[in-house]
């Protein structure tokens, strides 16, 4: 991971997410969240390209070694996950990576393009007092040539006017797919959602709290919560 990148923030939790295709290969990509937003971060991606199960979980691992950390979780497009890619012992991709020392959990629902949409556009974060979407892309990542961001900005979805095959076979779809995938997984969202019910319940003390003032039965107390350092920029 880039220098500029502490040591707490490595330590943060890494979900690692794989679109397989036996003709274009792996797209995956890392994700990390910072525990004290529950925001995620796009670390990196990587597309392998097709060829023999040995040599592309070697590839895996060797990326894995370059960001340094294992994943706690490593997520697999579960349809595509399922495919026979050994025919004579009936094998697929979940199977032959196993086999690699590679353990994959099939991805629950994939999310739609609307749901991907809210984790991408932005929204106001007290904690670090701007505008930022659920999900960020680093800035090493939106530099990979034809990568995550490439596929985002080019992808077109109009299912009028398009046929469905113009819409699977658009290029860099693939990526599209493996945010898809992380979106909706419900271990990825367990911590957000806690998070969320936990800002909600704050909020509704802090209303009764305001409420008792304005009839005399307490002062709210005036605290200012104070955050020691920002989290990293990934420049």
């Amino acid at each position: 991971m880039d220098n500029t990148l502490g040591m707490e923030a490595r330590k943060w939790p890494l979900v690692e997410t794989c679109d397989p295709s036996t003709t274009r290969g792996l797209y995956i990509v890392w994700c990390q969240m910072d525990p004290r937003t529950s925001r995620w971060y796009m670390t990196w991606a990587s597309h392998i390209d097709d060829g023999p199960i040995s040599m592309m979980a070697e590839q895996v691992k060797r990326e894995r070694r370059f960001i340094g950390k294992e994943p706690d979780l490593a997520i697999m497009d579960s349809k595509g996950g399922h495919q026979r890619i050994d025919k004579e012992r009936d094998e697929d991709w979940f199977m032959r990576f196993r086999a690699h020392g590679l353990d994959y959990t099939p991805n629950d629902e994939p999310s739609t393009l609307e749901e991907v949409d809210e984790w991408l556009k932005l929204t106001w974060d007290p904690v670090v007092e701007k505008m930022v979407p659920k999900l960020s892309i680093t800035e090493r990542v939106a530099n990979i040539h034809q990568g995550p961001l490439w596929g985002l900005q080019r992808f077109q979805w109009d299912p009028i006017g398009m046929t469905q095959r113009e819409l699977m076979s658009q290029p860099g779809k693939d990526w599209i797919d493996c945010i898809k995938y992380f979106v909706n997984q419900k271990a990825v969202n367990r911590v957000r959602r806690s998070r969320e019910r936990e800002d909600a319940r704050r909020k509704a003390a802090s209303r009764h709290t305001r409420l008792a003032a304005s009839y005399g039965f307490g002062r709210p107390s005036s605290t200012r919560r104070q955050f020691i350092w920002s989290p990293p920029t990934y420049r």
